[in-house]
């Protein structure tokens, strides 16, 4: 097998950046935020471990990425083989999925995935690499053929100290990288990988070819405002919170003074400690008095920045859920549709990992999990509004044609079961008392069995039970019936 030198790499260690911007609360308050500075891999790191807001569009929002993770769906997949001649057979979508899902855990695929998506959310890309089982003597030789992978493993930006693009222009990867050299722990070199080993995730590409941008960037200044607003909270109430002592001495001299101050009377005078004095001193407290500015006029601006850059819910970013359960609901459903995009944009490089671990390239997409539920009485609504919408469709649509509605590997019902019937078309003669569905006077029902299915309609969905019409939709008619087949 292949040295993959996973073993032998781990994260570089970072010194805090000597700079401004996202670091200035360190020296006084005469600096100031640089905006429109140069983002660096190193201020980034900053941010991400020190500033709330970058943690949690960095690192929680890869976790809700894939913590739910996915199933895939489709029909007729053949089961790979790496011998040459081997029969092919089909698998059902269910078997497919559980085979690909045995093979993902096999590598840590879930964990490996995440830590792929902080690093390319946090510096705009990051690489997957493939540890093959193959007769290559170093990771820097192609891949050639089919082979199993025994590993993977997820690396970014700051482990990787250079990276070789393909500079012949008649190349069709003219431009991209042929090479990723990985630096070693401890100074020991590094590892040079080649690029069909390896799986490039970048989602946020603007003015580069394969290096993206940090989900970070686009908030970079109001993250830097939104450091410097509380620095500046932290030492007002520092400073002025319970006010400063300012002590009146009457009719004292200079040299009084300078006596008074050189027997340190006054030393750590605060609200919790005292001052004996005569009637000729005068200790007072001085504060703010109402004059501080209200710091939250000033906090919501870059906090609506930062979720309009982000599509993260003002609340949800502020770590708080709106007061209304309404309110609430709708601000974790815009959450989890920002989500979903972002395991959109994943998807591509994901199915090049399973595509890789299959040994072949399948028909199939992706359904994620999402971490939004809705809770029973909604599920109920949206199952009753299900059923109408089948039993309004019945009406121009055959039973069977609506039974693949329901369930697409549903089995067609013969004439005589009331495969061909339409709503209110069954077998047999037509009752006079009809609704034609294209016209729009509608004359008065008889009481038929059609009413009493309605009206026990009506009393299941009250009961909560919504799926009695689709039930009845399903079902077939008695073989013992004489009604011949209508047709519409």
């Amino acid at each position: 097998m292949t040295d993959t030198g996973f073993r032998h790499v781990a994260l570089a260690t970072y010194t805090t950046p000597a700079g401004t911007g996202i670091t200035i609360p360190r020296s006084g308050t005469g600096g100031g935020g640089e905006y429109g500075e140069d983002i660096t891999n190193e201020l980034r790191t900053f941010a991400i471990l020190r500033e709330p807001v970058a943690y949690r569009v960095v690192f929680t929002i890869s976790k809700e990425i894939f913590d739910n993770w996915f199933t895939l769906e489709g029909n007729n997949y053949r089961t790979p083989t790496l011998t040459e001649g081997a029969a092919e057979q089909t698998k059902t979508n269910e078997a497919f999925n559980r085979r690909v899902q045995k093979l993902l855990d096999k590598v840590n695929a879930k964990e490996e995935l995440t830590r792929m998506a902080i690093y390319e959310r946090g510096y705009g890309w990051a690489i997957i690499v493939l540890g093959y089982e193959d007769n290559a003597a170093t990771l820097a030789e192609p891949l050639m053929g089919k082979a199993q992978i025994q590993e993977i493993k997820a690396y970014s930006p700051t482990q990787i100290s250079q990276v070789d693009e393909d500079k012949d222009p008649n190349s069709v990867r003219y431009g991209l990288p042929l090479y990723y050299h990985i630096a070693r722990l401890g100074g020991l070199g590094t590892l040079k990988i080649h690029y069909t080993r390896c799986i490039h995730f970048a989602t946020r590409l603007i003015d580069h070819d394969w290096m993206g941008k940090s989900a970070l960037d686009a908030i970079w200044d109001d993250l830097t405002t939104l450091r410097n607003i509380r620095w500046g909270m932290g030492q007002t109430m520092y400073r002025y919170g319970s006010g400063f002592p300012d002590i009146t001495f009457t009719g004292a001299e200079s040299a009084d003074i300078e006596n008074w101050i050189t027997s340190e009377a006054f030393k750590d005078l605060s609200a919790r400690t005292y001052f004996v004095h005569n009637e000729d001193q005068v200790l007072d407290f001085k504060g703010l008095q109402g004059r501080a500015l209200d710091p939250m006029n000033y906090y919501l601006p870059p906090m609506e920045h930062i979720s309009c850059g982000t599509g993260i819910p003002l609340a949800i970013i502020r770590g708080v859920q709106a007061g209304a359960l309404t309110g609430s609901e709708t601000d974790t459903a815009n959450l989890w549709s920002m989500i979903s995009s972002e395991q959109s944009s994943y998807e591509p490089g994901i199915r090049q990992l399973i595509n890789a671990l299959t040994g072949q390239e399948t028909d199939y997409t992706f359904n994620w999990k999402s971490g939004f539920e809705l809770d029973e009485q909604k599920k109920q609504a949206i199952a009753y509004q299900r059923a109408q919408e089948l039993d309004i469709l019945w009406s121009f649509y055959k039973r069977n044609e609506i039974r693949k509605m329901i369930d697409p590997d549903a089995s067609d019902l013969t004439p005589e079961e009331g495969g061909d019937d339409l709503k209110g078309k069954s077998n047999g003669p037509q009752q006079e008392h009809t609704v034609d569905p294209f016209s729009q006077n509608k004359q008065e029902q008889p009481f038929n069995k059609k009413n009493i299915l309605e009206k026990v309609l009506t009393e299941q969905i009250e009961q909560g039970n919504a799926s009695y019409v689709i039930t009845e939709i399903s079902k077939p008619h008695s073989t013992n019936s004489s009604h011949s087949a209508s047709s519409r």
